[in-house]
């Protein structure tokens, strides 16, 4: 068939331009799943508050009561209890109907966070109580991070799992950087109080769009059982446990998320030590963001026929790697190149984080598994920005910088045990052995 045009082009090559454009977009995953499309909207109005709720608990404790102490003790306590109550969330949600689980932890955060609300309204803030409500903040945060990756698992093309869940990791990262500039500038132009009151009308109306608007086949994980729930029926299954290669897996995540912040204390250090202002330092970190964005998406454009084990270790290697040359204690020009370049890797890892998650948890655990891996990332930011306080403070900046790296390198040595129990990572899924925890 001759499929020459009038003009003298080929059809053929035209429509191929066009298809490889596409396939180098993220972005493609909406464009080509348009019942998805609603779902990701109000799933990103829902997560907003991620990024919101504790800067707004950091910058309204501080500016209500005047204690920085206080607000760094209440933030805290909302990031452990969030740690905390994200896997027993996973656990319900394995167990039980996952719409119902999430609509029952929406309605408990809204009703927190509207306390807060009232709360930070006050002149006065009882501490007890804003410690309750920030446990409480914490604890209910519905798992609509996990539950936005079981609808993009399977309301996709198999082999678009990259690129759904690379998307999701920078739609987070996208949340994370906006999320604290929204907080910061309505603390101090509305203060807390409409912060959080925006907050829980994010959740609401997210939430309930969310599940509105998503497919109740898309909240399966494979588990037989699990029709009847997607029926509305009242159900519960016996729990079964992550297995061995999660419970190897979940405590790398925790200590290749650490020297990130471990970084950025030392480089707050580097500061004081040269006696100059921490803004360049500020400029520094946020050049972190900027190239996270940009890994992501390329990330997500790309297919890398490798194990995913094997691009999860030779990221990590190239992200520490680039990360371990801020040991030369730079000027700040360099320490932003050396951080952009470093940020390029954070999305790619927390993609390929869930992704192996997905392959090594049996389906009847997939839910719990993935708070973990959540679970393990709060933590480990949190121990990693409390551990370069107390190491970069005491020593200085170079001994922080070195600690970051020593963590690194047992995290990602740590992991290797994970990816030797026989699952497949390279693309067909094999149900991993389901061995009880310790």
């Amino acid at each position: 068939m001759d499929t020459t045009r009038s003009d003298g082009a080929d059809p053929r090559r035209d429509r191929g331009e066009r298809d490889c454009v596409k396939a180098l977009l993220p972005v493609r995953i909406m464009v080509d799943n348009p019942r998805i499309r609603p779902v990701l909207l109000w799933s990103f109005l829902a997560r907003l508050p991620l990024g919101m709720v504790f800067e707004a608990l950091l910058f309204g404790v501080q500016k209500a009561t005047g204690s920085l102490q206080l607000a760094g003790v209440v933030t805290a306590t909302a990031a452990v209890s969030t740690a905390v109550g994200a896997p027993v969330q996973g656990r319900m949600l394995d167990r039980f109907d996952k719409k119902r689980v999430v609509r029952w932890f929406a309605v408990a955060q809204v009703l927190s966070l509207a306390a807060l609300s009232v709360v930070t309204a006050w002149d006065r803030l009882p501490e007890t109580v804003l410690i309750v409500l920030a446990v409480a903040v914490g604890f209910t945060i519905p798992a609509l991070s996990a539950m936005t990756r079981l609808v993009l698992k399977n309301g996709t093309a198999a082999g678009d799992l990259n690129a759904a869940f690379s998307l999701d990791a920078t739609t987070l990262e996208f949340i994370f950087i906006i999320g604290p500039a929204i907080a910061a500038w309505g603390v101090v132009v509305a203060g807390p109080s409409a912060v959080f009151g925006a907050s829980a009308v994010c959740v609401l109306a997210g939430t309930a769009f969310f599940l509105l608007s998503a497919d109740n086949s898309w909240f399966t994980t494979g588990v037989s059982s699990e029709a009847g729930e997607s029926s509305g029926e009242k159900a519960g299954r016996k729990r079964v446990r992550p297995g061995r290669a999660v419970a190897w897996f979940v405590p790398s995540i925790v200590l290749c998320a650490i020297p990130l912040g471990v970084a950025e204390a030392g480089l707050i250090q580097l500061t004081v030590e040269r006696g100059d202002s921490i803004a360049p330092v500020g400029i520094v970190l946020s050049l972190l963001g900027v190239g996270s964005l940009v890994g992501g998406l390329v990330f997500a454009a790309v297919r890398w026929n490798a194990k995913l084990s094997v691009q999860f270790v030779l990221l990590s290697v190239a992200h520490f790697g680039i990360l371990a040359l801020l040991i030369t204690r730079p000027n700040y020009v360099v320490a932003g190149v050396i951080v952009t370049l470093a940020g390029l890797f954070v999305v790619p890892l927390l993609s390929l984080t869930s992704q192996l998650l997905d392959r090594l948890s049996p389906p009847e655990a997939w839910s719990e598994s993935q708070s973990w891996g959540g679970a393990g990332n709060t933590a480990g930011s949190a121990i990693g920005l409390t551990l370069g306080g107390v190491v970069a403070g005491v020593s200085g900046s170079l001994a922080g910088f070195v600690v970051a790296v020593v963590i690194a390198v047992v995290g990602i040595v740590v992991a290797l045990p994970a990816f030797r129990g026989g699952q497949d990572l390279s693309g067909t899924v094999v149900t991993p052995e389901k061995v009880e925890l310790p």
